[in-house]
């Protein structure tokens, strides 16, 4: 959401003959510079793909850079990045900007960069954590013309309602909760406000459906920085919860290097980690990231939160998915999976529409009969069959 979009969208207007190489996470703003791109004019890397750039990762003119979110900080002093572009509020009165919704990489960019270049934009949030940066440091800014931008939670739908309601039955009381991205971590945020769980806290992606939970009493607005309600490296939201975070310590950012340390992190107890996934095999394996071999998303911070809730006394390790796709033909529970997001030992539970399915601590066979339980039924004899028992 912190992307600096005036930035980006001149990079193709004065990339020609400069030799650039552009590295960037996720974004939410579209990618005004990929013309530049594909005339061979400047190159881009990036650690999550989205659709707008699938087909050209798939043709390799779009890098993919295969990165756990905890490495960030290290990949930029390896490749000794040269610029930073980030997008801040206005500095206050004593001169220190924030970087808002967005800490993930961007701070670790500013450390790192000889030269840093920000777009203010007087809509960015003033936000507690490790956020704030003094204007001093940059030696450039320039006025933001673009809009924040903003990213809409999936609308819950019958099967995501049910998985939610599986996964809900499993949390320990008084969690710590991390979720992914999509509709079904969002859906089961939505129904905690009605669940007897405690005191709640959140690590990773803010939502909207946050929000919420501090109203419903879920999430307490007495938990402040440096041990926030919701400690997050990224916001993924509306101005509903950008209004929310500013000058909010109940909402603490922070950089990967913190928000996704799992030695750090590890010493919460009852951390449990909730991700979704394309396909999960017979074994337990997690693919996040791609479908027939073709790119589609990235590792992000998935398995940093996995090795989290490893580390963690009373953790647990989620994955929930759907059972199949494309209008039940295709079956997420797979015999085998050519990409590795989570491996089959980090995996405690698997949850889907049918059902939950126990792995730690059991066989590959008995792991095997688990998941086939809770495939979509027109797929389990086809799965039996593969795993010739």
């Amino acid at each position: 959401m912190g992307a600096p979009t005036t930035l980006l969208d001149a990079l193709s207007e004065v990339a020609p003959g400069r030799d650039w190489t552009l590295s960037s996470g996720l974004l939410l703003s579209g990618y005004p510079f990929v013309d530049a791109v594909t005339a061979g004019e400047m190159t881009y890397r990036t650690w999550h793909v989205m659709p707008p750039i699938r087909d050209l990762v798939a043709e390799g003119v779009i890098g993919y850079v295969p990165a756990r979110a905890s490495r960030l900080a290290a990949l930029l002093e390896r490749w000794r990045v040269g610029v930073a572009l980030v997008r801040v509020s206005p500095p206050d009165a004593r001169g220190h900007c924030s970087l808002g919704p967005s800490v993930s990489y961007g701070l670790s960019a500013l450390h790192t960069a000889q030269t840093l270049i920000a777009e203010v934009d007087a809509s960015v949030p003033r936000t507690h954590g490790e956020s704030r940066v003094h204007v001093s440091i940059f030696d450039s800014l320039v006025e933001s013309v673009t809009p924040l931008p903003t990213y809409t939670s999936a609308k819950p739908d019958e099967i995501s309602t049910v998985i939610a309601r599986n996964v809900l039955q499993l949390l320990p009381g008084n969690p710590t909760l991390q979720i992914g991205i999509g509709a079904i971590p969002e859906t089961l945020v939505r129904s905690l406000a009605s669940a007897d769980l405690g005191s709640v806290r959140f690590v990773g992606m803010a939502t909207d459906e946050m929000v919420d939970l501090f109203a419903a009493g879920m999430l307490s607005a007495g938990d402040v920085v440096p041990t926030p309600a919701v400690l997050s490296p990224d916001m993924m939201g509306t101005q509903k919860l950008l209004r929310f975070s500013d000058d909010n310590p109940a909402i603490g950012m922070y950089p990967s290097s913190v928000s996704h340390d799992a030695a750090r992190l590890g010493e919460i107890e009852r951390f449990v980690s909730i991700n979704t996934a394309v396909e999960v095999d017979l074994a337990g394996n997690v693919n996040s990231e791609t479908v027939n071999g073709r790119q589609i998303s990235g590792a992000g911070g998935s398995l940093d939160y996995v090795d989290t809730a490893t580390r963690s006394l009373g953790g647990m390790r989620i994955i929930a998915l759907p059972s199949a796709s494309s209008g039940g033909k295709v079956s997420r529970i797979a015999a085998s999976v050519r990409t590795v997001t989570i491996p089959r030992t980090m995996v405690d539970v698997v949850v889907t529409e049918y059902g939950v399915a126990r792995l730690d601590g059991r066989t590959t066979r008995e792991r095997g009969e688990a998941l086939i339980a809770i495939a979509h039924p027109d797929h389990r004899s086809a799965l039996r069959e593969a795993a010739r028992w």
